[in-house]
């Protein structure tokens, strides 16, 4: 059945100062084989071995939306999802059970708690390439999309309504990239997020925060 593209709303302007939003950065303490730049927002690959960065913000309740853009990756299950802090980056790019979620950008695949459970329509590691993540942490549930196609690849999931998307085993989660061992991981790979301190790229779903706070 053939699905129309989805409408892109205008890119949300940067929250206004004072406005009482302050979005998260990556924590240079969740750090695994990886260095943070540009205000720690940007991840760099710093070894061949498993790694990544986290967020220092966790969620249990709230829906926030966020983007990651591809600076450059080689390793074939790198990752950029969210997880709970007991997760761990060998987990992530292992695809082991447990309170993790991610898009492997290799493949595409869309993986959550040790299983495949979509994808965001083919490879995602392109440099410039935009992973885009709304989670419900009420609802347990997130969604991805790939530049400006549809969430999960799907013509029908919208993280608006609620529809479809992938659901969460009950965890507190926060923002990761992941770093794999596997393909043909390089040294100086490396994912800047956008938690909201910038304009985003693509529309924010309604009922959303227009980033992650801190």
């Amino acid at each position: 059945m053939f699905c129309s593209p989805q409408i892109l709303a205008r890119p949300t302007p940067k929250p206004p100062a004072g406005g009482g939003f302050t979005p998260t950065t990556f924590d240079g303490a969740s750090l695994s084989n990886a260095t943070l730049s540009n205000g720690n927002l940007t991840a760099t690959r710093s070894s061949t071995s498993t790694g990544g960065a986290q967020s220092i913000a966790y969620k249990a309740a709230g829906k926030f939306y966020f983007e990651v853009t591809v600076g450059a990756s080689h390793g074939s299950t790198d990752s950029i999802g969210i997880m709970a802090s007991s997760y761990g980056y060998g987990a992530l790019t292992n695809g082991n059970g447990g309170a993790g979620s991610g898009v492997w950008l290799g493949g595409g695949s869309i993986v959550n708690n040790g299983g495949t459970v979509g994808s965001v329509g083919g490879a995602a590691n392109a440099g410039g390439s935009i992973i885009r993540v709304a989670h419900d942490a009420g609802n347990g549930k997130v969604w991805y999309a790939l530049n400006g196609g549809n969430w999960m690849n799907s013509g029908t999931a919208d993280p608006a309504t609620n529809n479809g998307g992938v659901s969460l085993l009950a965890a507190q989660y926060a923002p990761v990239v992941g770093f794999s061992p596997f393909g043909s991981p390089t040294v100086g790979d490396n994912f800047t997020a956008n938690f909201g301190a910038t304009a985003f790229t693509y529309g924010v779903p309604s009922g959303f925060t227009a980033g992650w706070s801190a």
